[in-house]
Parts: structure tokens; sequence; C-alpha cells
């Protein structure tokens, strides 16, 4: 029944490849059985057998409702695409013991199954959970298996991850979680400027901070009555109106665990340019060029100002025109929304956006699992259909089109970006979207130019797209960010689960920190706040909880 049902919607899914714009230029060669490249020995005898059980858990997801199963006739979470390539490449039979109906019960039953010692042979968890597994003694080291199973490609795509993403789940050395990757370098801060505005004011992008200031007292005065120069949200360390931008042009990393000069981490949001950086957002908000209720205003409140087109200027990360920018441009098209790199206190520094672990998640292998290789196996073969791009059949596995997306969801292992999937995309696309021809680029690069192309033929629908891959943006900064002459990042130092200290004070500690800074920086307390704040925050568990991360640190450099 499976396989009937199966074969039945692969060939749905071929036909409409085929004819959608993406597949047409994508899909040769995918019509091909996915080669046996993937421990073959393994799953001829698997299969030879019989079908060999493994089970996971789920949260449902609404887009999988409506966009695949809606549409795929016969297809269920355990009967799909997926599970039959599982099941004819491997010899794995997919089931799950449970479908929790969203995210939060998801926590909850996962929560109950670790009291239990009851947890599904493969699973995804975040690294407190995982700490918790590893201290119940109810998963297995992963090292050995990646070793020996992992394909290049997936050996490759986890170098590019790097060592923090391992370090996160390291204990004793070993390794207890495969990462669901992501890329760091993504939320680094960016400032998101109106060029229709610096042009029609005849100025530069600002390289300091002195520059931007004048930027912003220019783009206030010329929004007229009711203008902003900077938008700012309640938020303070969210990806979109928040301070870190700012921040980081003095050095200052708040939140971040930061290495001091004898080698020790320290609390980001403690240290003397962290002063420095509150003092200067002081400064901005007592002449009127920060948005004067930023501390009652969500990001939806903050983004109004740009809406209405009083307000030119903003911080968030390398996806913001596919969100608030979007919108502006809806409403406003003249809007022409343009990325640059933080500017920095001085003339001449390397930009230095503070850059944190972005990878959240792991999968876990049960101690009880029969066969802890199929997680390695499982990474490996959804890689090579929806990444790999001398094997990939993006427009079969992933996003077939044709109102067919999100297929890629129904694999019960898999990742949704690999470290530099995107940058890639933003280099391969360069020079088709100059000469409006595809050439090669198939799968997710193909729909990126295709989106990418649109909007620069007018369609405005798509510009959230040019704003991510195109010449002139979002990707386009992250790339000088890598650029050792132009940039020195910093990264976060803490990359491992919170301490019995760190569980029990940080929420406390750190509101006790934001709601004095919120106050000077609204001109309801000094700069002088900021040395009485730190002082209470090291009192009441603050220095216990840095050699709580420290004693971490020593034992992990």
């Amino acid at each position: 029944m499976k396989r009937k049902t199966v074969a039945i919607c692969m060939s749905i899914m071929l036909a409409a490849a085929a004819l959608g714009g993406c597949g047409s230029t994508a899909a040769s060669g995918e019509t091909e059985k996915t080669q046996e490249s993937l421990n073959a020995g393994e799953s001829g005898t698997a299969q030879a057998e019989g079908l060999i059980p493994v089970t996971f858990v789920r949260a449902q997801d609404s887009t999988i409702e409506s966009s695949v199963f809606a549409k795929m006739e016969g297809s269920t979470y355990e009967d799909n695409i997926w599970t039959e390539l599982i099941a004819d490449t491997l010899g794995y039979d997919v089931s799950y013991l449970w479908i929790a109906s969203d995210g939060d019960l998801y926590k909850q039953k996962f929560n109950a199954a670790i009291s239990s010692g009851e947890i599904p042979d493969i699973a995804s968890v975040g690294k407190e959970d995982l700490k918790r597994l590893v201290d119940a003694g109810l998963i297995v080291d992963l090292k050995p298996y990646i070793d020996e199973y992992a394909s290049d490609y997936v050996k490759q795509l986890y170098e590019n991850v790097g060592e923090s993403a391992f370090d996160a789940v390291t204990y004793n050395g070993a390794v207890y979680g495969l990462p669901i990757s992501d890329c760091d370098i993504e939320r680094a801060q960016i400032l998101w400027l109106r060029q229709d505005w610096l042009d029609a004011l005849n100025l530069r992008a600002p390289e300091t901070m002195e520059e931007l200031k004048e930027v912003l007292r220019a783009f206030k005065d010329y929004a007229g009555e009711g203008g902003v120069g900077l938008e700012m949200g309640n938020d303070l360390y969210g990806n979109q109106f928040d301070i870190k931008g700012i921040c980081n042009a003095y050095h200052a990393y708040p939140t971040y665990w930061v290495e001091n000069e004898e080698g020790s981490l320290v609390y980001g949001s403690t240290t003397p340019e962290m002063k420095q950086a509150l003092g200067v957002l002081a400064e901005l908000y007592a002449d009127g060029l920060i948005d004067p209720e930023f501390y009652v205003n969500d990001n939806q409140k903050a983004a109004e100002a740009l809406v209405n087109g009083k307000c030119g200027a903003m911080y968030g990360f390398h996806a913001t025109p596919l969100d608030f920018l979007q919108t502006v441009k809806n409403a406003i098209p003249e809007a022409d929304w343009k990325p640059f790199m933080i500017p920095m206190e001085e003339t001449g520094e390397k930009a230095a956006p503070g850059i944190e672990m972005a990878t959240t998640s792991w999968y876990v292998v049960s101690k009880n699992c029969e066969h802890p290789e199929a997680l390695i196996q499982l990474m490996n073969l959804y890689c090579e259909k929806v990444f790999d791009p001398e094997k990939n059949e993006y427009t079969v596995y992933a996003n077939p089109g044709n109102g067919v997306e999100g297929v890629w969801k129904l694999a019960p292992v898999g990742i949704t970006s690999t470290p530099d999937k995107n940058q890639a995309t933003t280099k391969a696309i360069a020079e088709p979207l100059k000469t409006g021809e595809p050439g090669d680029l198939t799968g997710e690069q193909y729909s990126m130019w295709e989106y990418c192309y649109k909007a620069l033929q007018g369609d405005d629908s798509m510009w959230g797209w040019l704003g991510v891959f195109g010449e002139e943006g979002g990707q386009s900064i992250l790339l000088q960010y890598q650029d050792p002459e132009k940039a020195a990042p910093v990264y976060n130092k803490f990359v491992s689960a919170p301490g019995e200290i760190m569980t029990a004070r940080k929420s406390t500690l750190d509101d006790m920190l934001d709601q004095t800074f919120i106050k000077i920086i609204s001109g309801q307390e000094t700069i002088d706040a900021f040395d009485k704040v730190v002082e209470e925050w090291k009192t009441a568990g603050g220095n216990d909880m840095t050699a709580e991360v420290n004693e971490w640190y020593s034992a992990n450099k």
C-alpha cells in the first residue's frame, strides 16, 4: 500500500516539475532512480530481510497540510515520497510514536518521554533537553557513526558548520548530537537605509557613527512632521529594530560571552564598551534621532514609521527585505532600501558585527536504537536529494512548484539550510541576473534567479528576494563580513547548555540589566546607573554565573 501510494504521488510530482518554471530548467536527470550510493551493501541486505523499523516523533506543520497533503492525494506523515525513498534506498520503515499538534505540545510530550526513559530511536532536541538525555544515559555517542557513515558531502557540510555546533553537545569527549545546522554569519547585524533618500539629499553611505548621525538628522528632516531618524523597538536584542548594531560599533556585545584580555569569558552586557554604547544611544534619543516611544513599540508598531514614509533607517539582518521592507515596498514603490555594513566608531575600522551560533537543535539517537547509523544515512540521503549540486533532485523532493511546496518537510531527518547555501546562491546567480539567462542553474538557485530577475523586470512583489540575493542585497554584506580585509566578526564564546546557576538566575539577571538600559537610553536614568546595576548584577548571581561559564570554557578550550 505504501509503495503504490507513493509511486502515484511521484508521478504527479514529476509531471508538475516538468511543467513548472523551475522544473523546466532543473529537472534533467531527475526522473532517474536514485543511485544506491549510501551504504548500498547494508541497505540491500536490509531490504532482502524486510524493512527495519525506525521510530521518530514530530509536530504537525500546517504548511504541509495545505501545500503537500492537499495536493498529493494519499500522502501522510508516514506514507509519502520520502518514506518510500527511504524504504527503497536504505531499507528503513519510518514510523512516528506520536505527532504533536504544535511545537509547545511537542516539548511537553518529549519532556514526559525523557522522564519515562522511553524516547524514539531518533529525535530533534534543543541543547538543554540534550543535556538531560546525556545525564539520564538515554542517548549514544554519535562520533563513531559520523566518522564511519557520513558521506563526503555531509562531512564537508559539517566542516563548514564549524566546531561550535559540536562543542555545544560534547560531554567528556563524546558527541551526542548531530547539528540541524544553520548559518552563523546570517545572525550579523546590517544597517538598512533608503538609498533614494541618500540620493535625494546627496549623501553617501555612512562609514562611521558620526556620519550615521548626520544621515539620521537629514532623514528625520526629510521625512517632515513626525519624522524618525532611526527606528527601534522594545526587543533590544532581536534581529530587527534592535540596539546590537550600534553596540557592535563600540565593540560591545550584549548577551554574548566574550573573551577578555586575561582569556576569561565576561558577559558582554556588563563591559565598559557597553556603557559607552548606551551613552551614545542616550545621546541619539535626546537629540530626537530615535523613536521617542521605542520602549513600548513591538516590531510591528515600529515598522509603521517605515510604511508611512516617516523613517528611512533601521538595523536588521540579511532577510529583512522579505519581512518589513517588502511591506514598505508594497506601500511605497519608489522606496529603494539598500544594506550596508555596520558603521564603526572610528574611520578605517573593520566592521565587527556580533555573531552567535545559529544552530539551535540537534538530532539524537536512543541507546535502544538497533541501528544508530540510520541517522547518518538519512542525513546523507537528504543532503544528496536537496543540496548536493551533482546529485540533487530539488524539484522532486524539496519544492516541486505548481502549488506543491515544502515537500522537504516530510523527510524525518533533514536541515533547512547549509552554512554557505545562501552565499553560494548569491554568487551563482550574479552573472545570470546580468545576462537574463539562467544557464545551468538548478533547484533553489534557479528559483532565486527567477524571483530576482522578475524583480529586476519590475515585479515589486518579488523585490524582497532581490533585496536578499541581488547584487546589492543582504547576502552581499554577509560576504563582505567574511572578508578579513573588511571585517572582524566577534563570536559568542559560550555555546553549551546552561548550567544550574544560569538556568536558575539568568532570566532575572538579564531583566535587571535591560530595565536599566531602557531607562538610560530614554533619559530616565543617567549613564552612571550602568555602574550601579552591574554591581547589583554581580552580587545577585552574576559573579557565580560567570564562574560557572568559565569552568565550562576552561574545560573546552
